[in-house]
């Protein structure tokens, strides 16, 4: 009878990692960090982070202020975590809905951290997330955000320099000749959309000043 001489348990784990390797498909670790973390009670904290997103959008202010509360409660890096997705969703979300949404953020962010923690804290982020939430949304600012890199990817489209817009603030423009004049009467200062009723009296003067040259031989 023959006697089996027993594996070293090394390399018995390296046999079993390879069999399970075989018969195994691995799935590579998600790359958001936070995918892989937990709040303070429990829940995944990618998951809150979708349920404060998905609630603003909706209006869902009670769901959207536990979510942030989940996180502010954990601790200081998920307060900003917190803040870091408030402040995309303002842009993403909320766009045009309320157009000063970035700068009140700014604004309510910088005064938050003058704040130690504690309840005067905290309300900073729930405000944040009431403005949010309440606000009208508008998603065009990312739907527009992601045409062009869509567009410009496919081939679909590129940027197009127009011969007015090479003027004497560029290189090209210069080595052309051209000036101010160039800029004042071939287009470069024509604005458009303008806002109704403003007072033209210096733009008349400085276009009274800056009469377009005459051609040579004219």
């Amino acid at each position: 009878m023959k006697h089996m001489k027993a594996k070293p348990r090394s390399k018995q784990k390296a046999a079993a990692a390879t069999h399970a390797t075989a018969t195994t498909p691995i799935h590579p670790q998600h790359e958001d960090v936070w995918s892989r973390c937990q709040t303070i009670n429990g829940y995944a904290a990618d998951e809150i982070r979708s349920v404060l997103q998905k609630s603003i959008r909706r209006g869902l202010l009670e769901e959207a202020i536990l979510a942030a509360y989940e996180y502010y409660a954990t601790g200081p890096e998920m307060e900003e975590l917190l803040w870091r997705r408030l402040e995309i969703i303002a842009t993403e979300d909320v766009g045009l809905g309320l157009i000063t949404a970035p700068a009140l953020l700014e604004a309510l962010n910088a005064q938050r951290q003058r704040i130690p923690p504690g309840p005067d804290r905290w309300i900073y982020s729930a405000h944040a997330v009431r403005l949010l939430t309440t606000a009208k949304k508008d998603r065009t600012s990312m739907e527009l955000a992601a045409w062009a890199e869509a567009v410009t990817s496919r081939g679909e489209r590129k940027v197009v320099v127009e011969d007015y817009q090479v003027g004497f603030h560029t290189r090209r423009g210069t080595q052309m000749g051209r000036d101010r004049d160039h800029w004042w009467h071939s287009g470069g200062s024509v604005l458009l959309n303008q806002i109704d009723g403003l007072d033209s009296r210096w733009g008349d003067y400085l276009l009274a000043i800056n009469p377009p040259k005459k051609k040579k031989g004219a």
